[in-house]
């Protein structure tokens, strides 16, 4: 019996201390051309497109991931949260990629206008962007799911 009353107050001491951990809000934002029907992903279907084991759409269209610089806060968080790596593994991932020739790895480009102004310029596009970037014209975000 006191066993069993002790694991039902290990388990509500666990609750109670999940429970007052606050969220954290994402840093980012995943964003796609206006086009694009997508308006979910989840966190295993963005990998996959952005580490190129996806290269289409469901509608056909090709998918053209877009990377923040190496040292945009964007991109680190981004890629701890979705990739589960740091970005010096991704870079190394790439250039296993490009060694073995299989696959090129998505441009980087240096700010969130320039990420905003590639995916307005391309259908199949995805990319991110802070959390607080207004995203304008041609451009929406889609929203994450895990």
């Amino acid at each position: 019996m006191t066993r069993n009353i002790l694991r039902f107050l290990g388990a509500a001491a666990l609750l109670v201390a999940v429970a007052a951990t606050p969220a954290r809000a994402a840093s980012y934002k995943l964003v796609v051309h206006q086009s694009n029907p997508v308006t979910s992903l989840s966190a295993d279907q963005v990998e996959k497109l952005f580490l190129k084991k996806v290269t289409r759409w469901d509608t056909g269209g090709e998918v053209q991931p877009v990377d923040q610089a190496d040292s945009s806060p964007v991109r680190a968080s981004f890629c701890q949260e979705i990739l589960g790596k740091d970005v010096p593994a991704i870079k190394s991932y790439w250039q296993k990629m490009i060694f073995s020739g299989r696959a090129t790895p998505p441009p980087e480009l240096s700010s969130d206008a320039e990420v905003l102004e590639f995916v307005r310029s391309n259908r199949g596009a995805i990319g991110s962007v802070a959390a607080g970037t207004a995203v304008g014209d041609g451009v929406k975000t889609v929203e994450l799911t895990h």
